[in-house]
This record gives structure tokens, sequence and C-alpha cells, in this order.
């Protein structure tokens, strides 16, 4: 039994040890091709678009699309949910558009998905994986009859992993980050793909039943934008209580004006057109405090 144990033990350590070796192989390869490829990939990232993926390992986005690092910003979860409350996944969103100024948002799921079957069971697979697989079991739920008519297993699970894409679509245009980038002319595209595992193939879903323009209005925001902040604090600044006191000096001021000019018509009053020529002066000297 021990000698099992040790056995196993170090076929583990042989499979680790080949996972770092091929990291070096990989920078030779790289550096064989540019000298300077890595110190170009440290002065920064500007990648064009930001894909949602399943955390499956027969999944890797950056292997399936020939894409290099660098070009693509990456999360992942178990079976590629878009859950509004997901503070890692809005903290991602946030800075791949307002800072990265990602064009385009993909959701990619696949067949053959773990979490899809699970959630369509009913046994539990234990604590907070229950509670994720909820959010799958909602989809699965809306649409069970169409799902259920189909032939096989895989067709049912495959089904459902197509609209669950579908769903985190939604979910993102529901997005209030999204919304506010659309408001302020970034119109972000989201995108929806099926990574086939059994082909190795990318599958487009053609989500056209439903558009960001045609999405329910309880999930339409309005923004202030930023040159409306700048408009209000502009219109706030007037109605100050500065701005108040010089309007009640000018005010005072013009009543003054007007009552001299009525005295020195009628000439009377000599005392008073001092007294008030004098309050004149001190309303002028209060007004430009």
């Amino acid at each position: 039994m021990n000698q099992q144990i040790v056995s196993n033990t170090i076929q583990e350590i042989n499979h680790y040890n080949r996972v770092l070796e091929g990291n070096k192989r990989y920078v030779q390869k790289k550096l064989s091709i540019d000298d300077q490829y890595f110190k170009k990939l440290s002065q920064g990232q500007s990648p064009k678009y930001l894909l949602i993926g399943c955390s499956d390992s027969r999944a890797p986005p950056n292997e399936l699309t020939e894409t290099d690092p660098g070009e693509i910003f990456i999360h992942r979860n178990i079976a590629n949910l878009v859950i509004p409350t997901d503070l890692n996944l809005n903290c991602v969103i946030q800075y791949a558009v307002e800072h990265l100024n990602i064009h385009s948002i993909i959701v990619m799921g696949h067949t053959c998905c773990g979490g899809i079957k699970a959630a369509m069971k009913q046994d539990s697979v234990g604590g907070l994986l229950d509670l994720w697989l909820n959010q799958i079991k909602i989809v699965y739920e809306k649409h069970q009859d169409l799902i259920e008519s189909l032939d096989n297993e895989d067709e049912k699970v495959n089904c459902l992993s197509s609209l669950n894409i579908r769903a985190q679509v939604m979910n993102i245009w529901k997005n209030p980050i999204i919304q506010k980038s659309w408001q302020k002319g970034n119109p972000v595209m989201v995108h929806g793909w099926l990574f086939r595992v059994e082909t190795g193939y990318i599958e487009e879903l053609l989500i056209d039943s439903q558009t960001p323009e045609e999405m329910s209005k309880v999930f339409a925001l309005k923004f202030k934008l930023d040159s409306e902040k700048i408009l209000q604090q502009q219109t706030t600044s007037q109605e100050s209580p500065k701005n108040n006191a010089r309007k009640r000096f000018q005010l005072m001021q013009k009543k003054i004006t007007q009552h001299l000019k009525q005295l020195k018509e009628n000439n009377l009053g000599n005392e008073q057109i001092v007294e008030l020529e004098q309050l004149r002066e001190q309303v002028d000297n209060q007004q430009k405090i």
C-alpha cells in the first residue's frame, strides 16, 4: 500500500515538473522568434476583447483562437456565468470597459460541460456549488419543455449550454457598467460562442431574438454623464449662498439709487441724501467682498 502511494506521488511530481519544463520551452520558442518579446509584453496590455469563459481545462481561449498573451482579457468561472452580484466579475468588466477600452465582450460556453450536466440533475454536488448552479437551473426551468423534447442526453446538455450562453449575454446587456458605456458613446458589442469540444470548432450563436434596444425598460438605466454633471455644478454654483447674497446687495443698491434720484429731483432732504450715499458706498464695498 505504501509503495503504491510512493509510486503515485513520484508520478504526480513528474507531471508537475513537466509543466515547468514546458514553460522553459515556451520561453525559448518565443525568444527564438523575437528576443524582445517578453520585454515588449511587460510594457503593458491593450486587448480588444473581454472573454468570459468556463474554467473547464478543455476550453483554453488563447489556444483555441491562436491569440497571443495581451490580445484577450479573460475571466473564467464554472459554466461561464454572469451573475449580477458577482463582485469579481463586475470588477473585471469595469476595468475592461473603462480602462482597457475593449470593444467586444464574448461569453464562451462549451459542449460536454460538467456544470451544465450537474445543473440538470437533482443530486447535490455540495454547498456553494449547489448555490452557484442554481443560476443554470433558472435557465433550465424556463426552457425545460424544449430541452426535454430532444432525443438524447448530449443534445439536451448542449441545448442548455447554448441557452445558458444567451442568458449570460442578456445579463451583460442589463449590466449598469455596459449601459453607461453605451450612453457615453462607446458601443461595446456582446457575442455568444459555443465551443464544441468534440470538433474543436467555435460556433458563434445568433442571438437575434432580443437586442439591447428591445430589453425590458425595467433594466434600462439613465446616467448623468460627465458633461451633465459639469452643467449641474455650474447651475448649483450660481445658486450658492454667496451668489444669493450678491443678488440681495444688488437689489438693495438698486433701491437706494432710485431713492437718491427721487430725493435729488425734489431737492429735498440733503441730510438724507448724504446718509443714503454713504449707505450705498457701504453696499458697494460689501458686494466686492
